[in-house]
């Protein structure tokens, strides 16, 4: 059983964690942990320990002056989280074993909702996720939802400039539930690449969004 310490400290840190991921704090600004707590109504302790933890994810980087900042989204770095997302996803596909290659790789598909950008980011997640979870690798699955996690504020601005973001997860949706894996997995690489190629125009994309 928790303590009330503990259970604060880990409301603390769930709220801090959908603040950051939600895009409240603009990126590449130094976090003031006076002005988080005011923000979220906590103390200073559980919001320095959530702030350590959110680095500790690679969702916060170290400022100049020892405090935190939200990394900004800059092509190159966009393109390698991508780029990675990509692999790892291949990696659970393969992990599967043969015969995932051969038949369909999740016959019972995940939940989907396609009726606001929030829930079709919220449903790629859950499409990644529920790939990696196939795979039976603990690491591959936190690998995976880490990088969801990172990626989340560009795949809303995804959803902002691409009208087809929903249909290309309904047509990954049919290809795992009947088509063999193989033809998932190269429609996941193209999903991947279309978006690495995409890099420039979407990290620009998200600076205009946080600053316009």
């Amino acid at each position: 059983m928790m303590s009330p310490g503990t259970r604060q400290g880990e409301k603390v840190y769930a709220d801090l964690k959908a603040a950051v991921l939600s895009g409240r704090y603009a990126s590449d600004t130094e976090l003031s942990i006076a002005a988080i707590g005011e923000d979220i109504g906590a103390g200073g302790s559980p919001v320095r320990d959530g702030l350590h933890r959110l680095y500790g994810e690679g969702l916060l980087q170290m400022g100049p002056h020892r405090g935190f900042r939200v990394p900004s989204w800059g092509a190159d770095a966009l393109r390698d989280c991508y780029t990675w997302h990509g692999h790892l996803i291949r990696m659970a596909i393969k992990a599967i074993g043969p015969k995932a290659l051969r038949g369909p790789v999740a016959p019972e598909g995940w939940l989907t909702d396609y009726s606001n950008p929030d829930r079709i980011v919220a449903t790629a997640e859950r499409m990644f996720l529920t790939l990696a979870n196939r795979s039976s690798s603990n690491e591959l699955v936190a690998a995976v939802a880490n990088a969801g996690e990172r990626l989340r504020t560009i795949r809303l601005v995804e959803t902002e400039r691409w009208s087809d973001c929903a249909d290309e997860l309904v047509s990954a949706n049919v290809l795992a539930r009947f088509e063999p894996g193989s033809r998932l997995l190269e429609a996941l690489w193209n999903y991947h690449r279309r978006r690495i190629r995409a890099a420039n125009m979407l990290s620009e994309a998200l600076k205009s969004r946080l600053h316009g």
